[in-house]
């Protein structure tokens, strides 16, 4: 893992006549050679650091794919770890260059000097139960002690429900998601309360036994994930914008990390453009023509990342649901890449 590097810098500079004014971040991050991606302890599914120094997960997956189209090595990336607490001051201080963890969009994250370029994941909050209390619905939490973090959306959605529904529960807040679940194991509540893709990672990885816990299919919430970008530099927010842009869209053409090469040699006129072959798109984002064969060659497309992470080639094994593509009855797209 590679090591945290200073501040940013502050200056513009011009990338050519025939591009785009770069932005102090891009021009940073390409005098670097790296990016700086803030990341966070999800458990194994998400985003977690491997025996052998590696962060691991479905978050991560996306620093890489930046750094594929901003640097050209997929490898070319410094993982800062922060917490839920200092996610986001570490966004506007400049401390990273992105986040991918698991941040809701809210209008009043937006406001602040933050940006969240793409939905990368429609999630919902949800609850974990024990499998001997019998629980199978929300309802059956009435005046039952839920263990939750406190500085996250999550608290504020389960203390309205509290009084909205009636059903008067004792929340238990945390400094931290850690600090909630060990509580929640410990047997000092009989429910946890997040995101429910992050109560399923944590499941596998911190559950004594995984199957003596129920995650209820209620969801109380809807919690659009983005990465978050500094707002200040237009055009970084826009390069991290078309990377994820483009891995939707190879999903769509059917351009995999398997068939990558064969598409880009014989595929039709889009699937051309996308790749670098036709067109000359890589210099509107500040970029060479090959940033996004770089993504889809080096990291895959959104299916293949999902898939491995935390889909039908995982040990979640989720099914895609709204996370699939539009023309697949989900909710992610891509805009035309033209």
């Amino acid at each position: 893992m590679r090591g945290v590097f200073g501040m940013l810098a502050a200056g513009l500079m011009l990338v050519g006549a025939s591009g785009v004014q770069a932005g102090p971040i891009l021009d940073e991050v390409k005098a670097r050679g790296s990016v700086r991606c803030g990341v966070n302890e999800l458990g194994k599914a998400l985003g977690t650091l491997s025996p052998e120094g590696q962060w691991v997960g479905f978050y991560p997956e996306f620093c890489r794919a930046v750094a594929a189209a901003v640097t050209g090595d997929k490898d070319s990336v410094d993982f800062v770890m922060v917490s839920t607490i200092d996610r986001f001051n570490a966004v506007r201080s400049g401390a990273v260059d992105m986040l991918s963890e698991a941040s809701t969009l809210t209008l009043t994250r937006d406001a602040v000097g933050m940006d969240f370029p793409a939905i990368i994941f429609h999630d919902g909050q949800g609850f974990l139960t024990y499998a001997k209390d019998g629980m199978t619905s929300v309802n059956d939490l009435k005046g039952k002690r839920v263990c939750v973090q406190g500085m996250a959306t999550s608290n504020d959605n389960l203390r309205e429900l509290s009084v909205s529904s009636g059903l008067d529960l004792e929340v238990m807040t945390f400094t931290t998601i850690e600090g909630a679940y060990a509580a929640f194991f410990g047997r000092q509540c009989e429910a946890m309360s997040t995101d429910s893709l992050i109560l399923g990672s944590m499941r596998l990885s911190l559950a004594p036994n995984p199957a003596d816990y129920v995650l209820l299919d209620d969801r109380i919430s809807h919690e659009p994930i983005s990465p978050v970008v500094p707002d200040s530099d237009p055009e970084w927010v826009a390069v991290v914008r078309w990377v994820f842009n483009a891995m939707f869209n190879a999903e769509e053409l059917g351009v995999t990390q398997a068939n990558v090469d064969a598409m880009r040699a014989d595929g039709p006129a889009d699937v051309r453009r996308l790749l670098g072959v036709e067109g000359d798109m890589g210099p509107a984002l500040g970029l060479d023509g090959a940033w996004a064969y770089r993504v889809i060659k080096q990291v895959g497309n959104y299916a293949d990342v999902y898939d491995r992470t935390i889909g039908r080639g995982s040990e979640f094994n989720l099914p895609r649901g709204r996370n699939a593509l539009v023309k697949d009855g989900g909710l992610l797209w891509s805009p035309p890449l033209r």
